[in-house]
């Protein structure tokens, strides 16, 4: 909400909150048209066509039945981000359900590692290669980067391992992952020294990323507090940030 009210106050919106509430909730910043959505609650930046959600066991389990209706009834989220592993050895205790789920009701799926420093990243990267069997149709793989190293040896080693995982799963599947991450981590250990991939940006805060220094910036988590029915928590907003072309590019 206080992002919501923001966005008014910094466009020179002025007057009471019931005032706000009741004002059509769409206006443009920079270009950038965004719509406060009831069902999902939470604001859509409607320049582009392109919306989907991630999920992990966080979000525990869903009603893919509910979410299917939705996808019917209001066709915004395409495509579906889906945990699948973290580390050397944990998979995801919904990984399998949601994988498949997410096929059989009519999604775009993709699946994403998340990255710990502390261990050996080929041993990650085949503990993803393994679980997360990718088919024709799903979306490239990821590699949920966000978490610095424990110590200044780690955090020495963290783009080169990353380099690691991501060569050995290019290898497999035969195309570049993408590498979810946020501002700081990506300024710290992306930016120069990964710049061939793909990245997802995580980014509550922006009006837009027109000022983010990334010339492959394709994906935009812009919120983490969304509605979707059939799930019993809050979700992740993403974004594609290009046309339904370019989306195409990044299915396998």
């Amino acid at each position: 909400m206080f992002k919501f009210l923001k966005r008014y106050w910094r466009y020179g919106y002025i007057g009471t909150i019931t005032g706000l509430l009741v004002m059509d909730p769409m206006f443009v910043s920079d270009g950038q048209g965004w719509r406060f959505d009831k069902e999902y609650g939470l604001e859509i930046p409607v320049k582009y066509q392109i919306h989907g959600i991630d999920i992990s066991r966080h979000n525990g389990l869903i009603d893919w039945k509910k979410i299917n209706e939705d996808r019917l009834e209001n066709n915004l989220i395409k495509f579906i981000i889906i945990k699948a592993t973290e580390g050397g050895d944990l998979v995801d205790s919904n990984f399998e359900t949601n994988w498949a789920s997410a096929k059989e009701n009519g999604f775009v799926r993709g699946a994403y590692h998340f990255y710990t420093p502390y261990t050996d990243p080929k041993l990650q990267a085949l503990n993803f290669i393994i679980n997360a069997k990718h088919e024709k149709g799903d979306f490239v793989p990821v590699l949920d980067f966000e978490t610095n190293g424990r110590n200044a040896a780690e955090r020495k080693a963290l783009s080169k391992n990353v380099q690691v995982w991501l060569e050995t799963v290019e290898k497999y599947v035969g195309v570049k992952p993408i590498i979810y991450t946020n501002k700081p981590i990506f300024r710290q250990h992306i930016q120069g020294k990964l710049d061939d991939y793909p990245i997802w940006i995580s980014d509550y805060v922006s009006e837009n990323q027109n000022n983010f220094d990334c010339k492959n910036l394709i994906l935009w988590q812009h919120s983490a507090k969304g509605k979707v029915p059939g799930i019993n928590s809050h979700v992740d907003f993403n974004v594609f940030l290009g046309t339904p072309h370019k989306f195409q590019k990044f299915i396998l």
